[in-house]
């Protein structure tokens, strides 16, 4: 059965031990900023120019699978490589950290997470990730940020 924790920490252990700097993003990023969600992939962004470190450090992850970059119309880029388990593909999207992502990579932030630091994009961040994106599953998500920042908010 997958544990998307324990692959989230595999790969966040291989990256460290291959010095490359990363951050998560996605549905994961909501999970350590207080608001989890069921999601089916891991998301982070990283230096466009550690791509070859990058693949190198998640294959020893079992990342093994690499597709077409992907370049999306908000000048957004995407690798995505994918391993099975349990005979189901797990995907791992890199979002490089170039164009509209620089300003949010210079932002990501070290946070201490189930036992391990972690870097990861900030909540005014993520927003911002989520609204680019605007999927419907986005838009919820933003529902339930601003909804968690209102509760913290009160007194």
């Amino acid at each position: 059965m997958l544990d998307l924790y324990a692959e989230l920490d595999a790969v966040a252990t291989v990256l460290t031990e291959a010095g490359v700097p990363y951050a998560l993003c996605g549905g994961l990023a909501l999970a350590v900023h207080g608001a989890p969600r069921a999601t089916r992939d891991i998301d982070l962004i990283a230096a466009k120019e550690d791509e070859p470190k990058v693949r190198e450090a998640v294959r020893h992850a079992g990342f093994i699978f690499e597709s077409l970059p992907m370049e999306f119309t908000s000048g957004v880029q995407v690798q995505r490589w994918s391993k099975l388990v349990d005979g189901k593909p797990l995907m791992l999207d890199f979002l490089w950290a170039t164009g509209p992502l620089a300003a949010i990579w210079e932002r990501r932030q070290r946070i201490s997470w189930r036992d391990r630091a972690l870097w990861v994009v900030s909540r005014e961040d993520l927003i911002t990730l989520k609204l680019t994106a605007g999927r419907p599953q986005d838009l919820v998500d933003i529902q339930t940020l601003a909804a968690l920042e209102g509760r913290r908010g009160r007194p």
